[in-house]
């Protein structure tokens, strides 16, 4: 049984991560805060690790590798991907240049335009405010960032120096991204260690706050095209997310590329996708479309 290791342990998936493998694998979850990791994972399978940000990170984890005898590592916190890059453990990542572009909402809508795919205009706000015209109402992010942290729809220009002052950015490490509107997707994208895609696991978004509460697994022939399109284009290996809009008139706008596994990584082992095994060349088999839903709420625990 190959020995797995998540980190961001404390995450809203790993719950159902654990449930949904632990019968293959033996499944290990690593955070910082060990508390935040749920009491349906058994204790033996909680690990302590340093925060992302402290020089020791990469040493220390590489020393919970080593005495655990971990297989595989599954990064899901953007903080972590550049560092466990390289870690002397496998880990099912992209490659070092891909999560370094996909880190950067600016370079990833220039590289998805670059190569012909549609993809939201995006530039930093300080060219906005040194004369650069933008249409509005936009999307205004953090050029790097990741939960839906400081981002706004800003209706009008009048609206950017209000945003820069209740955020505290530099005008520098902010884009503004084209504004669309149609049904949101965060698609799984599941690849071997040589590049080539196996699977692609579109989730219809219904509600999300942050993390996605309420989505659907659903066949989108447009969606599924674009995204492969996408990876064709630009490969790597591992598994990863899209997140897009799909508009009325069957644009699909591609605006964000995590290079990591998302909380919905466990609506795609719900269908029978198996990432893992995907990275590690051992499973080709087609995938089904079973309409798995998730509904995530608030769990009590009192003790």
């Amino acid at each position: 049984m190959k020995k797995i290791l998540f980190t961001g342990g404390g995450g809203a998936g790993n719950e159902a991560i654990y449930r949904l493998l632990s019968s293959k694998y033996e499944v290990n979850f690593a955070d910082a805060d060990l508390k935040a990791i749920s009491n349906s994972i058994p204790k033996k399978f909680k690990h302590q690790i340093l925060f992302a940000n402290n020089k020791d990170f990469v040493s220390n984890l590489d020393a919970l590798c080593a005495s655990l005898s971990i297989d595989l590592v599954i990064p899901s916190v953007d903080e972590e991907l550049l560092k466990i890059t390289n870690l002397n453990t496998p880990t099912m990542l992209p490659s070092h240049d891909y999560v370094k572009t996909m880190l950067d909402k600016l370079a990833t809508s220039k590289i998805i335009s670059k190569f012909g795919n549609d993809a939201p205009k995006t530039i930093l706000l300080s060219d906005f405010l040194g004369g650069m015209s933008f249409v509005f109402p936009c999307i205004v992010k953090p050029k790097s960032g990741r939960g839906s942290r400081d981002v706004n729809v800003l209706t009008s220009s009048e609206q950017v120096s209000a945003y820069l002052a209740l955020t505290g950015r530099l005008s520098k490490d902010v884009v503004l991204q084209e504004f669309f509107v149609g049904q949101e997707y965060t698609v799984l994208m599941s690849a071997d260690s040589d590049n080539k895609l196996h699977k692609v696991v579109p989730v219809l978004v219904e509600i999300k706050k942050g993390i996605t509460l309420r989505a659907e697994v659903v066949n989108n022939k447009t969606v599924i095209a674009a995204c492969q399109a996408i990876h064709e284009s630009i490969p790597t290996k591992g598994c990863y997310n899209i997140q897009l809009i799909l508009t009325k008139d069957n644009r699909v706008i591609p605006f964000e590329i995590n290079p990591r596994v998302s909380t919905t990584f466990c609506l795609a082992l719900a269908t029978g996708v198996d990432p893992i095994a995907i990275f590690n060349g051992e499973e080709n088999n087609k995938l089904e479309y079973i309409g798995n839903k998730l509904n995530r709420y608030w769990s009590n625990n009192l003790y």
